[in-house]
């Protein structure tokens, strides 16, 4: 193994260092120019990650670094490997920048799609007439809920309620009796009794009636 290492750096040590380096820079200006040209063809390829060139810059950047140190000295080897780095770092930007707007482009043509597409407006009458029909309790109905809870409303008033509660006790009989003279009632007045009822139902459990 170690003559292989051996017989290895003989070969890199007898190249010309100018085709050593051209060759290394040449690689990687190659491998850039796949990566732009798939990226321009390929949407798969554009939408990807481009970390992996990322990871290819920094393995060509050391490299360069232990090109340069076979035949310069250490800052001129250290310059001459952040020119390569910053350059590479230049180019990966470019390839993120075309994924972006690629990324951006279809976003903005899905938006524009959605708003285009026609909103079902038969549907949404069909279902508020159903609910405006379900809202619609008889009145004799109505007015059998109505009078029990006026009847509970006046035995919790007798009770030794907070403040709070009292107020809005009082406050909860003055809408029933509003909602027992309307006798039918439409979808928001529906829902207004129902909360009056639930707020009634907590009330009751909280005094014990």
């Amino acid at each position: 193994m170690a003559n292989l290492f051996k017989d290895f750096y003989g070969w890199i040590d007898s190249l010309p260092f100018d085709t050593l380096i051209y060759f290394i820079w040449g690689s990687y200006l190659a491998i850039f120019l796949v990566a732009l040209v798939a990226t321009l063809a390929s949407k798969k390829i554009k939408i990807a990650s481009k970390k992996p060139f990322l990871s290819l810059t920094n393995a060509y950047a050391a490299i360069t670094l232990a090109a340069f140190m076979l035949q310069c000295g250490f800052a001129q080897s250290v310059t001459a490997t952040v020119t390569f780095w910053v350059v590479g770092y230049i180019l990966y930007g470019a390839l993120c920048a075309l994924t972006k707007s690629y990324a951006t482009h279809k976003a903005k043509i899905t938006q524009a799609a959605a708003a285009e597409t026609p909103i079902p407006v038969q549907p949404m009458r069909a279902m508020r007439t159903d609910m405006q029909a379900q809202a619609q309790i008889p009145a004799a109905k109505n007015g059998v809920r109505l009078e029990h809870a006026v009847a509970v409303t006046d035995k919790l008033l007798t009770k030794n309620l907070a403040k709070t509660d009292r107020q809005e006790l009082e406050k909860l009989k003055n809408t029933l009796a509003v909602l027992k003279i309307k006798g039918s009632l439409n979808p928001t007045e529906a829902d207004i009794l129902n909360d009056n009822f639930n707020a009634l139902l907590k009330l009751m459990a909280k005094y014990n009636v």
